[in-house]
C-alpha cells in the first residue's frame, strides 16, 4: 500500500464518519432537514463504494472517476439544500 493510498484511505474514513454525524444531525432539523440528511448519507455511501472498489480493484478503471463525479454532483446538491434551509430560516 502506497503512502497517498494510505492518505486516501484515512481522509475516506474520515468523510465517512463526518458524514454518518451530519446526517444524524439534519434528520431532526427544521425541512428540508430530512433530504439534507439523505444527501449526507448518499455522499458517505458513495466515499465507502469508491474507497472499496479502488483497494480491490473489482471495478474497471474508467468506473472509479465517475463514482467521484457522482459524489460531488450529490455533494454539491447537499450544499444548495442546506443553503436554501438557512435561507429560509433567515440565517443567512
Amino acid at each position: 500500500m502506497t503512502m497517498l493510498l494510505a492518505a486516501n484511505n484515512l481522509t475516506s474514513a474520515i468523510i465517512i464518519l463526518t458524514c454518518w454525524w451530519l446526517a444524524h444531525i439534519n434528520a431532526r432539523a427544521q425541512p428540508p432537514g430530512r433530504a439534507i440528511a439523505a444527501g449526507y448519507a448518499m455522499v458517505g455511501v458513495t466515499v465507502l463504494f469508491t474507497g472499496i472498489s479502488r483497494n480491490i480493484d473489482v471495478m474497471a478503471p474508467h468506473v472509479v472517476p465517475w463514482l467521484i463525479v457522482i459524489t460531488k454532483a450529490v455533494l454539491a446538491v447537499t450544499f444548495l439544500l442546506t443553503i436554501y434551509r438557512r435561507f429560509k430560516l433567515g440565517d443567512r
